[in-house]
């Protein structure tokens, strides 16, 4: 019986190492996405997102209606290997850019016009 469980033992803790292991292969696949901002007739459109792994995305839509960037809106969202489409119009700044990170990986669009703002 000690037998049995020691090859068990072993046998789980190989099966640890591997996993372990294969860990960072997983990592180098992972990908952050964001396109680029389309601006449409009436519509802001971007999209965003994680291929290859899942995770929390920091984001941040950037205002630069007052001369400088600054942050006019920020959060986190988790993405499961998957890329999500934005949509807006009146609620974002007048021009604007979006930012994204996740772990190292960085991404931050092109200034746009948004010429629906409410501004």
């Amino acid at each position: 019986m000690r037998r049995l469980m020691s090859a068990i033992g072993a046998g789980a803790m190989l099966t640890v190492g591997l996993l372990v292991g294969a860990s960072p292969a997983q990592a180098a696949s992972c990908a952050l996405v964001q396109s680029e901002i389309y601006n449409g007739a009436n519509i802001i459109a971007w999209s965003q997102g994680l291929q290859g792994c899942s995770g929390d995305v920091y984001w941040e839509i950037q205002s630069g209606d007052a001369g400088d960037w600054q942050v006019a809106q920020s959060g986190t969202t988790h993405y499961d290997d998957e890329v999500q489409s934005y949509y807006g119009d009146v609620e974002l700044p007048c021009y604007l850019r979006v930012y994204a990170k996740f772990g190292t990986q960085e991404k931050l669009t092109q200034p746009a016009r948004n010429n629906n703002c409410a501004g």
